[in-house]
């Protein structure tokens, strides 16, 4: 399936352009109806590079994703289903699905993985085959506090995923969720190494993530100390918009800086219990420094308990994330993933019945153009119908470079002319 592209004569465009509408007009000439290439496919195996888990050609990204409940909980709808991972691949626009897998707790009444390991197996492959089938990342995450009591029975686990799966691009391993503040970053790095060897043993290359201790905020300790020998290794994150602020961005900034890459695997709009209220404001400051530094993250969560942090309303299961009955939280969340979707996108689409790619979107300093034709004009508009940008490339040019370092960081609209047609794309400054 291709890009639908709607074209005009440019006898119609000029006179469009004399209208007050010019941003509405090109808005509807990137709609589409289906995208050529799988998240998955366009962006290929995550890979970490240097401070930052790039795209498997080292592209620098921030994938915006979205987390089931408790796996293990008994007092929330069951969304461990591929009709929820299609939803949110589709009408949420999330390009990551993370299944928590509940390994044991005082209260789940021996439903976790320990207790009863082929139910709990099974709601995880569920979800892996849909996010597969739907060509979207899944993190496989070990949701405990305590992973370091069942390090025989995680490696084990880990090493049967890595044997089933390891040869998908979408797959990603959290092998430890959220170590406690009690719990030492030797603790954490001795449970990690036999279970990153069961991984490795069927799976070399893909992504693997720790936790760090204190509910995983204290990445500076991981910095400082990290784990060696293994070239595609991250540290998971987590905050909680009432609960962390400046100080944890700084330090994640600063543990970056010392050279190891984050992948914030959770995150909630609440105070770290899950509920305190929904915090728009303080929320959307932590979702613009992720998406500045190029860091991916995971909404904390999935779930009709009622609860502040969860997305669906109190009670409504399945039904309620599809007829988007929503908290105030989930309406948020949604809103600002359809928006990062729209940008992370599969770029390639058919222009005139040839073949054309922009990349990479969003773009800090260069921006490219493949195509397999001549495009004659290439033209950049801001958000008011301004062009701020105009070229003609060199006859037969196949890879137009673009320099868009002079512009401001915000949305623009890229327009291209061949042969009398046009078509035009949203493109992110960074």
């Amino acid at each position: 399936m291709k890009m639908k592209i709607t074209f005009f004569n440019k006898s119609n465009l000029k006179l469009l352009s004399k209208k007050i509408i010019p941003i509405f007009c090109l808005a509807f000439l990137m709609s589409s109806t289906a995208f050529s290439q799988t998240i998955v496919e366009r962006y290929g195996r995550l890979q970490v590079n240097g401070s930052h888990v790039t795209a498997e050609n080292g592209e620098k990204i921030s994938f915006a994703g979205n987390s089931l409940f408790w796996s293990n909980a008994g007092d929330t709808a069951d969304f461990y289903n591929a009709q929820s991972v299609n939803h949110l691949a589709d009408d949420w626009r999330s390009y990551i699905i993370r299944p928590a897998l509940g390994v044991k707790e005082d209260w789940d009444g021996g439903t976790g993985y320990i207790d009863n390991p082929q139910q709990q197996k099974a709601k995880i492959i569920r979800v892996i085959d849909a996010a597969i089938a739907k060509g979207i990342y899944v993190i496989i995450d070990w949701h405990t506090h305590k992973a370091e009591n069942y390090t025989n029975e995680a490696a084990q686990f880990f090493g049967e995923i890595a044997q089933l799966y390891g040869d998908k691009d979408n797959i990603i391993y959290e092998i430890y969720n959220e170590p406690l503040n009690s719990t030492s970053w030797n603790t954490v790095k001795n449970y990690s190494a036999p279970v990153i060897n069961a991984i490795r043993a069927h799976d070399p290359d893909n992504l693997i993530i720790v936790g760090t201790p204190t509910w995983s905020q204290d990445v500076h300790v991981a910095a400082a100390n990290p784990i060696v020998g293994d070239s595609n290794l991250a540290y998971t994150m987590h905050f909680y918009a009432n609960t962390h602020g400046q100080w944890l961005r700084d330090r994640t900034l600063a543990a970056m800086n010392s050279g190891i890459a984050i992948f914030v695997t959770e995150f909630g709009t609440t105070d770290a219990s899950g509920n305190g209220g929904f915090n728009p404001q303080e929320s959307q400051v932590w979702l613009d420094f992720l998406v500045d530094n190029d860091i991916s993250y995971v909404n904390w969560t999935i779930s009709d308990k009622d609860e502040d942090s969860c997305v669906v309303k109190a009670n409504m299961g399945v039904q309620g994330l599809l007829n988007t009955q929503l908290t105030d939280s989930g309406v948020f969340i949604r809103d600002h993933m359809r928006g990062r979707g729209e940008i992370l996108s599969s770029n390639e689409f058919e222009f005139d019945g040839n073949t054309t790619e922009i990349f990479p979107n969003p773009a800090h300093n260069e921006l490219f153009i493949k195509s397999n034709f001549k495009i004659e004009t290439v033209s950049i508009f801001d958000i008011t119908g301004r062009l701020v940008f105009s070229k003609q490339p060199e006859k037969n040019n196949e890879r137009i470079e673009i320099n868009i370092e002079s512009l401001s960081k915000g949305s623009y609209i890229l327009k291209l002319e061949s042969s009398g047609k046009t078509m035009a794309r949203k493109i992110i400054k960074q």
